[in-house]
């Protein structure tokens, strides 16, 4: 649960980076991974 707990937050801080940057592929690659943990996280609960 931890781990999820750590990747949830450095995908959101990522995201955030490379929306700052301009980066909009990065950044959409990096939301997708972060929906499909999120989704799966909730699946689990």
């Amino acid at each position: 649960m931890t781990k999820n707990a750590n990747t949830i937050s450095m995908l959101k801080y990522s995201i955030e980076r490379y929306q700052r940057m301009g980066n909009g592929v990065m950044c959409q690659v990096l939301k997708s991974k972060l929906q499909k943990l999120l989704a799966q996280q909730t699946k689990l609960a």
